[in-house]
């Protein structure tokens, strides 16, 4: 069976025992996720444009993290999914959390002025007599 992204159109054969996560992943393609597929964190959530009765229904434990708007809009958790037909997803979302990412600026890139003095130093209390 394959798997498609949208909007980047690439196509993946993917074993059924392979979570839709797993397959990205191992082929380069970005799925936001914090918890590694646990599932805890819901940040791999995609959207199934095409092939939804080629998946599971959700389970107690993605529904809980999902929601009943998964009825409406028809996102799962890629860590979550796994395929049993061809299946068409949209990555969209996920490419916006891609750029964020990598418009953050990382902990500690903000170099200070080396003339500046520390204000701890400035407010010592203890008198050097």
């Amino acid at each position: 069976m394959k798997i498609k992204f949208l909007p980047s159109g690439k196509e993946l054969d993917v074993d059924p025992n392979t979570s839709v996560m797993e397959a990205a992943h191992k082929n380069g393609i970005f799925i936001k996720s914090i918890c590694n597929g646990l599932p805890s964190c819901a940040e791999c959530r995609i959207k199934i444009v095409e092939g939804d009765h080629n998946v599971l229904p959700p389970s107690a434990k993605e529904m809980s993290l999902i929601g009943t708007a998964h009825h409406l809009d028809q996102r799962r958790l890629a860590c979550q999914m796994h395929c049993y037909g061809n299946v068409v997803v949209d990555l969209t979302e996920q490419e916006s959390k891609s750029e964020e990412s990598k418009q953050r600026r990382p902990q500690g890139a903000l170099k200070k002025d080396e003339s500046e003095e520390s204000r701890a130093v400035m407010g010592n209390m203890i008198d050097e007599d």
